[in-house]
């Protein structure tokens, strides 16, 4: 992404997608961490980070 992000015009913030979106970032620090300590890939893991990501398209243009 862009340092220009923008909110989408017409979308406002809602509590459930900033939610997934805090979630999937916390994931992925997780998933970072576990990734340079184990080989293995934490599948649950990758959907949270998965679900931040869309979240993010859904309300911002980067």
């Amino acid at each position: 992404m862009s340092e220009d992000c923008r909110l989408r015009e017409g979308v406002e913030l809602n509590l459930p997608d900033v939610e997934k979106i805090a979630l999937g970032l916390k994931s992925l620090a997780v998933y970072s961490m576990l990734a340079y300590e184990h080989d293995d890939d934490p599948e649950d893991l990758d959907g949270v980070v998965q679900e931040g990501l869309d979240a993010i398209d859904r309300l911002f243009t980067c």
